[in-house]
């Protein structure tokens, strides 16, 4: 694989490279305004370091976790489906595109003449455009190195042309409610009138599957969530003890969503920049949680957006929705 400095030196000639500007955070502030929360929390970003991202790789061939696998089969079975209902000629927007392996079937059989990865991790993206722009040499391949869940100032990069914006894993789960709507909202005027948003998301199902996937036997997720702490550690200088933690994961059916938790097993005070703060035992932070919704949910998210869904398609167990919503 080649390396990331070359890459920024001998661009394949259908690849192009945008880095925006990214703001300065005080990640010792954003922490400590989350802690002060009730219930205390820390963002999901901090899942992620090395360490983090090989557990989630793991998470994803668990047994227990059928998400990846509910979606690999909506593909397998429906590409074709899929392809004839986005078209050809097309755009496609990957937000949150990781290594771009989930897109490669619709780079495929969809055909579009351009593609659009999107993340906030600039030397990862470019390395992953770069191998999917020598993969498909006649794809113009446009990386944006930004944030794609703050507001979009970038879509002047974006080519233009009949835009999808492709979505998938459910991540969208992860929003709160109001905020899934602000998201649909902003992706249907990047989109605009004669494009679509392919969305998917996890479907609500019985309570002891869900809990399961997201505290399995083995106790990967549970070494994840605890790796938090660790990466707060290593960016704001803190010192949490990780194994002084336990994770938890409990349904709320209310809300019709996962709750991730760290539970405090015995007290301890955790010193973050100039503050010490102190946990009692049995002191929850909440490190992430992951809404499940309905069909009729979905037809919620795209009339908000202006949109309607005009196709989806559902794994063999209706454990897993990919919907195309466009402009109403």
């Amino acid at each position: 694989m080649t390396s990331t400095p070359n890459l920024r030196q001998n661009f394949p000639p259908n690849l192009k490279f945008i880095e925006t500007p990214r703001p300065v955070i005080d990640e010792t502030r954003e922490v400590l305004t989350s802690l002060a929360q009730s219930p205390p929390r820390l963002s999901p970003k901090y899942f992620y370091d090395s360490r983090g991202s090989e557990l989630f790789e793991g998470i994803t061939e668990l047994p227990e976790y059928y998400l990846t696998r509910a979606e690999a089969e909506i593909f397998d079975r429906h590409l074709d489906d899929i392809a004839k209902a986005l078209g050809e000629g097309d755009i496609i927007i990957e937000p949150g595109s990781g290594n771009c392996s989930k897109v490669q079937p619709l780079l495929e059989r969809a055909m579009p003449r351009a593609f659009v990865p999107i993340d906030i991790a600039g030397d990862f993206l470019l390395e992953a455009a770069a191998n999917t722009a020598m993969a498909y040499p006649d794809l113009a391949v446009t990386a944006i190195a930004a944030d794609f869940t703050q507001n979009w100032t970038f879509t002047e990069n974006i080519p233009q042309g009949r835009r999808i914006v492709f979505y998938p894993g459910s991540t969208l789960g992860n929003f709160d409610p109001a905020a899934q709507r602000d998201f649909i909202g902003q992706l249907a005027k990047v989109v605009g009138t004669q494009g679509g948003i392919l969305l998917g998301v996890d479907l609500h199902k019985d309570s002891v599957v869900l809990q399961r996937a997201y505290d399995d036997a083995s106790g990967i997720t549970a070494e994840f969530n605890r790796n938090m702490l660790a990466v707060v550690n290593a960016r704001t200088g803190s010192n949490f003890e990780p194994n002084n933690w336990q994770h938890q994961a409990r349904y709320n059916s209310k809300m019709r969503r996962i709750e991730m938790e760290l539970v405090a097993q015995s007290a301890q005070s955790v010193t973050i920049g100039t503050q010490t703060l102190t946990f009692a035992p049995g002191a929850v932070i909440r490190t992430e949680h992951s809404h499940k919704f309905t069909l009729d949910n979905i037809e919620d998210l795209a009339t908000a957006g202006g949109m309607v869904v005009t196709h989806h398609w559902l794994d063999s167990q209706s454990q897993f929705c990919l919907a195309l919503m466009q402009t109403a």
